[in-house]
């Protein structure tokens, strides 16, 4: 047999090995189970990443490893938290099977960082925590905990239009506010809290998806909606799992501010004043092909330009701009066609508003 053919049977078999190497699970090496410290329910692990502990040859980052046993049939979270570095935390099963990757959650107190797993451990057997960081500069000192999960109980409650609901939300709870329409109605619905960053969603009596919202003013949420007669549920949660403390959940008839359209003859400056939710639309017709730059600037809100073009009744986007200027000013400068355009103004978070000035020039 000739060197290249030895050479290419060698790299046949070289590959076969590999490729049933790769589909073989992540076998828990025997000492690990024997000399890992043991993750305990109440008793937290102090630990240290150095450039003595394991590493993964994959990307040079530094590693220990925990042993978490279980009787199976259980709920757990392990949670790793460090003032020193960015933390990776890694849960694989007594089959060597990786269950779950974490690395951030929001730290329960003033660490730097912190990553948690929550995980079903149905098999009993010794499971494998590692703890790691992003790369080889990652080294430092963490605290692993470990702690059996309880669900939060369900709340579900009947909320009346208007309505409001005062409740206080458990970690990792979502409530559910329930409100009843007898006829059809526009409604706004606002979730406050000044413990956690709030998110609303609303679904309607099928469990269908209807919106969401997590940064109406601030950490606070707020929607808008067009609904039909019927049952609609509102549920309020946390943008972080953490989340816990008081909220306050209101829901209101709402009038949507009326449309505003101004028709653009000549080049020039309009000024006015934008209510929250509002658009004002501006019209201009092209009898001839133009550069048309449009400036939208404002000291009272973030603004928001988009331009469309219209055509057989319907509006076809064009562009959009909400970055010029100072940084909450927009600005558009698009090579038109003759044709009808129509240009939007209108804030970039749903509760801007104030006093604006719009600008063209062709």
């Amino acid at each position: 047999m000739n060197r290249s053919l030895v050479r290419l049977v060698a790299l046949v078999a070289l590959a076969a090995a590999s490729a049933a190497l790769a589909r073989q699970p992540l076998a828990s090496p025997v000492y690990y189970l024997v000399t890992a410290p043991e993750l305990v329910d109440g008793e937290p692990i102090d630990g240290e990443l150095t450039t003595a502990s394991g590493r993964n040859f994959k990307d040079g980052s530094y590693l220990d490893v925990l042993v978490l046993r279980s009787a199976g049939g259980e709920t757990v979270d392990v949670r790793v938290e460090s003032d020193d570095f960015d933390v990776v935390l890694t849960l694989v099963s007594p089959a060597g099977e990786i269950l779950d990757v974490n690395d951030y959650v929001q730290p329960l107190g003033d660490a730097f960082d912190a990553a948690r797993v929550r995980a079903d451990l149905v098999d009993a057997g010794s499971y494998l925590v590692v703890v790691s960081g992003y790369g080889p500069s990652d080294l430092g000192r963490y605290t692993a905990t470990r702690t059996r999960y309880l669900a939060p109980p369900q709340v579900v409650v009947d909320v009346d239009l208007p309505g409001r609901h005062q409740g206080y939300l458990n970690e990792g709870a979502a409530d559910t506010l329930r409100v009843t329409l007898e006829v059809p109605a526009t409604v706004r619905a606002t979730l406050r809290s000044p413990d956690f960053d709030t998110v609303l969603e609303a679904y309607d009596a099928r469990g269908g998806f209807l919106d969401a919202n997590d940064d109406f003013d601030g950490t606070d949420s707020q929607l808008v909606l067009d609904l039909e007669a019927g049952r609609y549920e509102f549920v309020a949660m946390g943008f972080w799992e953490e989340a816990t403390g008081a909220y306050t959940f209101e829901i209101e008839p709402y009038e949507r501010p009326e449309p505003i359209l101004v028709e653009v003859r000549a080049p020039g400056a309009f000024d006015g004043v934008l209510e929250p939710r509002a658009v004002h639309s501006y019209r201009l017709v092209l009898d001839a092909p133009a550069t048309v730059t449009v400036d939208l600037v404002s000291s009272d809100f973030d603004t928001l330009l988009e331009a469309f073009e219209e055509a057989d009744g319907t509006a076809y986007y064009l562009d959009g701009n909400d970055d010029a200027g100072a940084g909450t000013d927009s600005r558009l400068v698009l090579s038109l066609s003759p044709g009808a355009y129509l240009f939007d103004a209108r804030g970039l978070w749903d509760d801007d508003g104030g006093a604006y000035t719009i600008a063209f020039d062709w």
